[in-house]
């Protein structure tokens, strides 16, 4: 920890300490001679005069960042519906959401999720059907299914109260544990996301190790040595914040609002950051290099077609993906080779491209109309037993748009479906 306080300490030395230090140099003379004349320094700001005035009193530059950034926050933090009530319920779910998806996608699930299933016990007893229904939209599907059964776990044994039962918890990583520790609980515990380490790097400077080191900026070694520095720093950052009276939950959640808010990746706004005068980076105008930028994302092209029959009524046959398939659980127009072979009226079709995690899918979407869905699957029962084809534990179903909420529940459509039926909208039915 010496070490540490040490690398973030350094720029907050006291000032009769610096000119200690810097002694030697006052006397230095020029050629002729003659002592260097002194330059006129340009008047301090308002936040680097109140930050000499601590230093003399032996407060350093970081402890006063640490404590402006607390204040910064409690008067500029956004109002989102998690932040208003923090239960360690809201709290984890919230940050579930937030997984890999922005807070202005994430708010109108949020409360919708919280008025399907106000309490744990409500979430743990629902079926995985409802709570994908539920999610649908969200993506990354495999959260869903790690909240129920994170929720079961914690109904039997409740919420854990350290880190080790939350990493324990499936779903739950090392930032969603500090998250949920520290915001739910005020733990003294740390977190890093993608918004802190862009604070923390730029503050910091802290650079992914280079070749020059052994490494290569792509390198898992390089990566996982930068990693544990911000880890380190943030460790730092929430245990000195708490010594000067900055709660856990305050420092860490304005270290991310900061990185939401103000200090982003493109155009930062520096001239309102509340922690400018302690950023190294800007002192050496490389704000835009930092974080330094990891391997390009190597991207897998996937290309897919679906069949959507509608019937004079304006209703649509769906399908349930299997367990194993891409996208499972999840309610979907039915792939196109399940019905190759059969006569249909083609009306349209239509291309829809979108990206999932690493994959850019082009789906072809071929719309048909037909008189009578059980003759266009063979059978009146809608199984893959009666049909001969398809992927075992697929599900079958007629949908209409228009059918009540009571009808429809626990039927999640993925935003691949929503897509296609957007696109084929467009075509004359």
């Amino acid at each position: 920890m010496l070490l540490l306080s040490t690398l973030w300490h350094r720029e907050g030395m006291p000032q009769g300490a610096r000119r200690a230090r810097g002694s030697s140099q006052d006397a230095k003379k020029t050629a002729s001679g003659k002592p260097l004349k002194k330059q006129e320094a340009p008047l301090p700001s308002r936040t680097a005069r109140a930050a000499s005035l601590d230093a003399r009193a032996g407060v350093t530059a970081a402890d006063f960042a640490l404590r402006a950034l607390g204040e910064w926050f409690d008067r500029q933090r956004r109002v989102l519906p998690w932040r208003e009530d923090p239960s360690p319920y809201r709290v984890w779910v919230s940050e579930i959401m937030l997984q890999q998806t922005q807070v202005a996608t994430v708010t109108p699930y949020f409360e919708r999720f919280l008025k399907r299933f106000p309490t744990v016990e409500s979430l743990a007893s629902a079926s995985e059907d409802e709570v994908v229904a539920a999610w649908a939209g969200l993506g990354y599907y495999s959260r869903a299914r790690n909240l129920r059964a994170a929720a079961q776990a914690i109904v039997r044994d409740g919420f854990p109260r350290d880190r080790v039962g939350w990493l324990a918890l499936p779903g739950v990583g090392e930032y969603t544990a500090g998250a949920v520790l520290s915001i739910a609980f005020n733990e003294t515990e740390a977190l890093v996301d993608g918004n802190v380490e862009r604070v923390l790097s730029r503050l910091r400077r802290i650079r992914r190790p280079a070749s020059s080191l052994g490494f290569s900026l792509g390198s898992s070694r390089g990566d996982s040595a930068y990693k544990a520095r911000l880890w380190r720093t943030a460790r730092f950052a929430v245990t000195r914040g708490a010594q000067l009276g900055v709660a856990p939950r305050v420092l860490n959640q304005a270290l991310m609002e900061l990185g939401a808010m103000i200090c982003s990746p493109k155009s930062p706004k520096c001239g309102v950051c509340p922690v400018a005068d302690s950023c190294r980076a800007r002192k050496q105008d490389e704000v835009a290099l930092f974080p330094q930028k990891k391997k390009p994302k190597e991207w897998i092209d996937v290309s897919e077609r679906v069949l959507a029959a509608v019937d004079s009524r304006g209703r649509w046959l769906v399908r349930k993906n299997a367990p194993g398939e891409w996208r499972a659980g999840l309610w979907d127009f039915p792939k196109y080779e399940d019905f190759e072979g059969k006569t249909v009226e083609v009306l349209a079709e239509a291309e829809v491209r979108y990206v999932v995690t690493r994959h850019r899918v082009r789906r072809l979407v071929t719309l048909v109309r037909v008189k009578d869905f059980a003759s266009l699957r063979g059978s009146e029962a809608w199984g893959f037993a009666d049909s001969g084809g398809g992927a075992e534990g697929a599900e079958w179903r007629i949908w209409d748009e228009q059918a009540g909420e009571q009808e429809t529940a626990g039927v999640g459509f993925g935003s691949a479906f929503w897509k296609s039926l957007e696109r084929i909208r467009n075509c004359t039915l």
